[in-house]
């Protein structure tokens, strides 16, 4: 059912999700459904909380040895990779809490990464907050962009080329001096610089504990 579900976001969007919709490629009549969700959007959100199920049993088994940054870069590179696998989801859901399986499982793995770092119960909770929030807000974005379109994502891609880099030298010398590195960078590069100072930043706050 929600596999189901998961196929008509990823190939007709987010606003084409039916009960109707779904019950008529699954051969059963809607009113079935009510059964299992309230509503659309408790539909929705059951599909984001498979993609997080899917993302926690890709990262659950943690290698032997493994530390504390290397769990949550782990965790970061499986969360890139499922919104870009289902980028229509992620873009309509990724500022939601599903309260689902998938991220009750997620919450714990993380909670208990950031726990054996050393830190206190209040910076743990704010560690993952913020940690959380940095991967969904940013793979969210891309995933909204991707699914813009090539030709709308090419065209914001090449802004910074297009008009930044143009921009009159007098009254924006700044900008022009860095205009190639603008250029350069692409939304991987900006999440895992993100991903890379909100680790370090866990890390100052656990001082000599966090080795």
């Amino acid at each position: 059912m929600v596999g189901q579900a998961l196929q008509i976001i990823e190939r007709d969007g987010a606003p084409a999700l039916t009960l109707r919709k779904l019950g008529a490629e699954l051969g059963v009549d809607a009113t079935a459904f009510y059964r299992h969700f309230r509503d659309k959007d408790d539909l929705l959100l059951a599909c984001m909380d498979r993609a997080e199920m899917l993302a926690w049993e890709a990262v659950r088994e943690v290698p032997p040895g493994a530390t504390w940054q290397q769990t949550l870069r782990a965790v970061a590179d499986v969360t890139w990779t499922m919104a870009a696998t289902y980028p229509a989801v992620y873009a309509a859901t990724f500022a939601r809490t599903t309260g689902g399986p998938g991220e009750r499982r997620m919450v714990e793995l993380l909670l208990r990464t950031l726990s054996s770092a050393g830190l206190d119960r209040a910076t743990t909770v704010l560690s993952y907050r913020a940690f959380v929030e940095v991967l969904l807000s940013l793979s969210g974005a891309n995933a909204t962009i991707a699914r813009l379109g090539p030709e709308v994502a090419a065209k914001d891609a090449e802004a910074w080329s297009r008009i930044h880099a143009t921009l009159p030298g007098e009254d924006f010398p700044t900008a022009r001096e860095h205009a190639a590195e603008l250029a350069a960078a692409t939304g991987r590069d900006v999440f895992d610089f993100a991903v890379g100072a909100v680790i370090d930043g866990i890390a100052r706050a656990a001082g000599p504990r966090a080795d």
